[in-house]
């Protein structure tokens, strides 16, 4: 009988242990699923000016008034970017395809491709960002355009896109996908991002630190 009572209390022990892991695990996740103003908390994903179409490799296009789209990266893809070392920007009267790199950011020996959001010919390209490339980041979608395009399928590339409130759903929903794509490589502390006190992962800037197979990875999920 005292023998299995001992046995009943071992097991009573193990189910408390085991349900306590359980609550804390599922705390930490929750933790990780933030606000995405904790994430990036000098650029917004939410932050999108009117009339700005936004393509899935988070780019972004905005007509002007002289039928010009100017291109940029949306501040998701300037939030986990961080510091770079230069843009290389495509030359001017070079032909770009919507979904196909048309430029690259430059960051410690890397080379990261982003895609054209609509198809045309480039008429403009804005140097400032490599003069002042801060600046850009703190203003992705006014100093931090990198050029424009005359463009030659507008209305067909614009069903592509998307602007206003559903860019917006969208961004966060991309913001979110992020966090869980750093939790699934937090194994790899050196390359997820810095811990918060509270367990959450502040983003911005994380892909400084990637290299290898999980940059790639991020680049063939976010970018493309």
């Amino acid at each position: 009988m005292v023998a299995l009572l001992v046995v009943l209390t071992v097991l009573c022990c193990i189910g408390v242990d085991l349900a306590l892991k359980r609550r804390e695990k599922a705390a930490a996740e929750a933790r990780l699923v933030r606000e995405p103003a904790a994430l990036f908390p000098s650029q917004t994903a939410q932050e999108l000016p009117g009339g700005l179409f936004v393509h899935s490799g988070h780019t972004w296009a905005k007509l002007d008034s002289s039928g010009a789209v100017q291109v940029g990266l949306d501040g998701f893809a300037q939030g986990i970017l961080g510091r770079v070392d230069r843009f290389e920007l495509p030359p001017d009267g070079a032909t770009v395809r919507q979904g196909e790199p048309a430029f690259a950011a430059l960051q410690s020996g890397k080379r990261i491709e982003f895609v054209s959001p609509v198809d045309g010919v480039v008429c403009a390209v804005n140097e400032r960002i490599n003069a002042d490339p801060a600046a850009a980041r703190k203003e992705p979608y006014g100093k931090g355009w990198a050029f424009a395009i005359r463009p030659s399928n507008l209305s067909r590339n614009l069903t592509k896109l998307r602007i206003g409130a559903e860019a917006s759903a969208w961004l966060e929903k991309e913001v979110r996908s992020f966090t869980e794509f750093l939790t699934l490589y937090r194994a790899v502390p050196a390359e997820v991002g810095v811990t918060l006190p509270d367990g959450g992962i502040h983003a911005e800037g994380v892909m400084e630190t990637m290299d290898g197979e999980i940059l790639q990875i991020a680049i063939r999920k976010y970018f493309r």
